[in-house]
């Protein structure tokens, strides 16, 4: 059994697997068919679709493209340096997509839970002393809100886990998880250990 990140594992691939409106889907299929894009900004909530969609132009139009995320590669030497040298690099292929993903700013949403309730605050907003976050207590197994605490630790990747119930978490590669191992004991793991760690306890089948 192979083990993947829902939002990556049902991830669509082609544009008619892609549920979006109509209009919406023929104007992109508009782009793969003519095999030529425009500049294009995609914005809406988390989970609307703007990085499959993303991806679906990317796969099925005949480019060279680079994925960029945005939300920890964003300072001026990714441009210069990243971007510049993938644009000037020669190609077989006539075009060169960049996809920049996570282009977040101080106004985009995140959800907390402030005194008592929960509720969306820009990253702009968010305060140690009031805010709370999600975290798992192993000890009673269960969820529970424990204070926020911003530690600047530089710029790292980011990686996106979604739960069966759909909820999708943002957390860095050092992100620790409490994981069950073979044996039903539990196991503290860091995020760029997690999918290995799956693999090798759960293997293929």
């Amino acid at each position: 059994m192979i083990h993947t990140i829902w939002n990556e594992k049902y991830r669509p691939s082609v544009l008619e697997n892609f549920i979006s409106n109509e209009g919406f889907k023929s104007k992109m299929g508009g782009y793969i068919k003519s095999n030529d894009i425009p500049h294009l900004i995609f914005a809406g909530q988390v989970g609307s679709g703007k990085t499959t969609i993303a991806k679906i132009l990317a796969k099925n139009i005949d480019c060279d493209y680079i994925y960029i995320n945005a939300s920890d590669e964003n300072g001026i030497d990714t441009i210069r340096d990243k971007v510049k040298s993938f644009a000037s690099t020669a190609s077989f292929k006539t075009l060169k997509l960049v996809v920049l993903d996570e282009c977040l700013e101080e106004n985009t949403l995140v959800v907390v839970l402030r005194e008592g309730r929960i509720q969306k605050t820009p990253i702009r907003d968010l305060d140690y002393k009031n805010d709370l976050v999600k975290s798992y207590n192993i000890e009673f197994n269960r969820v529970e809100w424990k204070p926020f605490y911003l530690w600047d630790k530089g710029e790292q990747e980011v990686y996106e886990i979604e739960f069966e119930n759909g909820e999708l978490i943002i957390c860095t590669q050092d992100h620790k998880w409490y994981v069950d191992d073979k044996n039903g004991n539990k196991k503290i793991v860091k995020t760029i250990e997690l999918k290995n760690y799956m693999e090798i306890f759960n293997p293929k089948s």
